[in-house]
């Protein structure tokens, strides 16, 4: 039996990373799906609940102060997307994104005010994601924490935020919103 649900979304070139996260939350005991994001209609289509369901969403991507960045498309294939380049705070607002549990950014600086004010405001009950620019190891450091302790040992999302902090380095870029 599982004891959730869990849609790994990986959004632009992000090496192996959304895989092994997909093979650890399996480990953990989640219904895992790894939802690869050839476009921005794709993403708004997990956003909004078209293609996903699943409790947990964890973004595998690479961010910056704007926000989620994505794969620059053709020209042609531009016109046809709801929007481009970045996945902004008023973008997530605009979108009707389906109550879920919790949202975990890995993207660099997607830890902002806005951004998890956005995702808050569209049905989720918590948002995690770094400040700034941690390092990839501290990314899956904690993530495999976090996950652990929600999953395996039912920790709150505070303690297992606070823990996986805790392990030190740029983990402590991490931050939740609730």
């Amino acid at each position: 039996m599982f004891v959730t649900t869990v849609d790994v979304v990986a959004i632009g070139h992000t090496g192996g990373a959304p895989y092994a996260l997909r093979d650890l939350l399996a480990g953990y005991g989640a219904d895992v799906r790894l939802l690869p994001v050839g476009s921005p209609r794709h993403l708004a289509d997990v956003l909004n609940g078209t293609l996903s369901q699943a409790e947990h969403l964890v973004f595998s991507c690479h961010g910056d102060s704007r926000g989620m960045v994505l794969d620059r498309l053709a020209p042609e294939l531009t016109e046809q997307q709801p929007f481009n380049d970045v996945l902004t705070p008023a973008i997530v607002a605009e979108l009707s994104c389906s109550p879920r549990s919790a949202v975990l950014s890995t993207g660099c600086a997607t830890g902002t005010d806005a951004l998890a004010r956005a995702f808050l405001g569209g049905g989720c009950s918590a948002y995690v994601a770094p400040l700034r620019y941690p390092a990839g190891a501290a990314v899956l450091a904690f993530t495999s924490a976090f996950y652990y302790q929600v999953l395996v040992l039912g920790f709150s999302l505070p303690e297992a935020v606070a823990s996986a902090r805790g392990l030190g380095g740029d983990t402590e870029l991490f931050r939740l919103w609730t």
